[in-house]
């Protein structure tokens, strides 16, 4: 995506960035309407704002214009849903540097927590570009904020990412590993481990999609048959009967297709989300621990907050859990999918058999009815290699989702499993 300054965006003197360590994070408190109710001493600091200018204020006081007002329409769309939101987001201080975080937006009771951290992982760099291309568009276009929001997700899409949640989750869980990296900590292995199940989900999408197009590709093959059928006249009647029970296996096949993307799509959006919550609880989990640490300040109860930060992490935690448990179950849902598909697959070549025998007893040659017998097992050889390997990659999510949430149970109940 390209676009083209403005002169006023040209002569606009470099802005200076406001330094953070990578070690510290950011942390804020807000009622349902924004307004800041606690925070931390980092968040202060690099803002360059007392608590007397923060506390009871707005938390846009330290928006910054480079950061695309679609990012904000979709963070307030999702947390008022009662939902856990992230997003990169370009802040100014008080003195007018600038300052990057990546800032994990929760929602609690009374209110919201926002967790944040300094970003530096790929996609961040490629969140940059982005973010200068769409907010040129917003005031070059005047584009409503919702507007701008349906640019971005679909420039996201272009980009590889299923929808807003995908990119979240990949998103943190870069960032995380990333910084993990930076401060010589070991990574995660759950976040590792949920990597994998991120990348197998994403095929179990890129097969389906594969037979989905080509059953539209094929879909027209018994209506050819037909075709051919009338043709051969006297010669036509066994083929037209091969054509009716083609045309009732692909009635049910375009039913099963429809099953099965949707299952696809599922067990991908329980992965992102489970990816989503491991990584919030981590960043809450570590700044719980720095608020502690820090102590209380400037009427800001240092304990009362590191306790909420807990609560929420142990509750992201848990529900993590359940969604693994909810993965091997769609993963279960999914193999008897394929299993349908496979067996329509099956009733396919079947067919296909049929119409070769036929073809072979016709006194005439006819290429057309060939050509279709050859395109008919065409069709019948690809979706049998891929509802192979998506039983493969099926198999592969339910084991990793059982080793995560076996590795997330009490030690007690790991060793009672076994």
């Amino acid at each position: 995506m390209t676009y083209t300054a403005s002169a006023e965006q040209r002569v606009r003197p470099v802005e200076t960035e406001a330094p953070f360590d990578l070690s510290e994070m950011f942390f804020s408190r807000t009622d349902p309407a924004g307004i800041i109710k606690a925070g931390n001493s980092v968040f202060a600091r690099v803002s360059a704002y007392g608590w007397d200018e923060l506390l009871e204020k707005p938390h846009k006081i330290i928006r910054h214009p480079d950061t695309p007002r679609a990012v904000f329409w979709l963070l307030w769309s999702t947390i008022k849903q009662g939902l856990p939101v992230g997003a990169y987001v370009k802040n100014r201080a008080k003195d007018g540097r600038h300052y990057w975080v990546f800032a994990v937006v929760t929602p609690v009771e009374g209110g919201y927590l926002s967790v944040r951290l300094k970003p530096t992982s790929e996609v961040f760099g490629i969140v940059r570009q982005e973010y200068s291309a769409l907010a040129a568009a917003e005031a070059r276009e005047k584009l409503a904020p919702e507007d701008s929001a349906v640019r971005l997700l679909e420039r996201l899409k272009a980009l590889g990412f299923a929808d807003y949640s995908a990119f979240m989750a990949t998103a943190l869980s870069q960032e995380i590993r990333s910084r993990e990296a930076a401060l010589g900590r070991a990574s995660d292995p759950r976040i590792r481990l949920f990597d994998t199940l991120m990348d197998a989900s994403q095929a179990l999408i890129t097969h389906a999609d594969t037979i989905g197009r080509a059953y539209d590709e094929n879909k027209f093959i018994p209506m050819n048959f037909q075709i051919q059928a009338a043709q051969l006249g006297a010669l036509g009647p066994a083929v037209g009967a091969i054509s009716k029970n083609y045309a009732s296996v692909t009635q049910e096949l375009n039913g099963a297709v429809a099953r099965f993307a949707e299952s696809a799509q599922a067990v991908r959006r329980a992965v992102c989300e489970g990816l989503f919550l491991i990584c919030a609880a981590k960043a809450q989990a570590e700044m719980a621990g720095l608020f502690a640490r820090e102590g209380s300040s400037d009427g800001i109860d240092a304990e009362a907050e590191s306790r909420l930060l807990k609560e929420q992490q142990q509750a992201y935690t848990d529900k993590a859990a359940l969604g693994l448990a909810a993965i091997a179950a769609q993963t279960d849902g999914f193999r008897a999918d394929c299993a349908e598909m496979s067996r329509l697959a099956g009733d396919l070549e079947v067919t296909r058999i049929m119409g070769k025998v036929e073809y072979s007893r016709l006194d005439v040659s006819t290429d057309g009815l060939s050509e279709l017998l050859d395109d008919l097992g065409e069709f019948q050889r690809m979706v049998a290699a891929a509802l192979k390997e998506l039983d493969r990659r099926s198999v592969q999510i339910k084991n990793q989702a059982a080793r995560l949430l076996n590795d997330q149970a009490p030690p007690a109940q790991r060793a009672a499993r076994g």
